[in-house]
């Protein structure tokens, strides 16, 4: 017998006005967070350096603590019909992390990486959205999975603060307190 389980639950999503121009801020932002090379995670696992190979991938290239895995950049698609702004998702995580989270349950990899976007304001500056790991993680009943959802919030403080951009209270706070929410 199968079952079906639906959990409802509030998520809380930040959206950070950079006051820079879509373009800086992007470019800063793939700075910050850079992107992880799948070919070469694929030559560490076939050249036998097992988990060590991949910590050290990972240690040197997300370097501010996340690196990104996917990027989607739908803006020309959607200028063919006429929508002018900008907008990209990044899949930005650390697997070293994340497999702490998957080591308890893999189904957690439903929001690591973590889902960001930049998306460009009418003004044409760029505004950074994510939403709180806390509240994602908030899912699964494994008390476990709260230290993971604290370690990408703190690491998301990291990177916001490398970015130079206001960290809110939710994100500062929630690092410290999962249970604040």
């Amino acid at each position: 017998m199968s079952a079906i389980t639906v959990t409802p639950r509030t998520v809380r999503h930040i959206a950070i006005a950079t006051g820079r121009p879509y373009e800086q801020f992007r470019a800063e932002y793939e700075a910050t967070v850079p992107a992880f090379d799948r070919l070469e995670a694929i030559g560490v696992v076939n050249s036998g350096a097992g988990w060590a190979g991949i910590e050290s991938l990972s240690r040197n290239t997300a370097t501010n603590g996340l690196a990104s895995f996917f990027t989607f950049d739908p803006s020309p698609v959607m200028k063919l019909n006429g929508s002018t702004r900008r907008g990209v998702t990044y899949l930005s995580g650390n697997i070293i992390e994340a497999e702490k989270g998957f080591r308890v349950d893999p189904a957690c990899f439903l929001y690591l990486p973590l889902r960001v976007v930049i998306a460009e304001a009418s003004d044409g500056t760029a505004v950074l959205g994510v939403d709180l790991p806390a509240d994602l993680f908030d899912v699964f009943p494994a008390a476990e999975l709260a230290e993971v959802a604290s370690r990408f919030t703190r690491t998301l403080e990291q990177v916001l603060r490398q970015l130079r951009l206001p960290v809110p209270s939710e994100i500062a706070g929630a690092a410290g307190d999962e249970s604040s929410r």
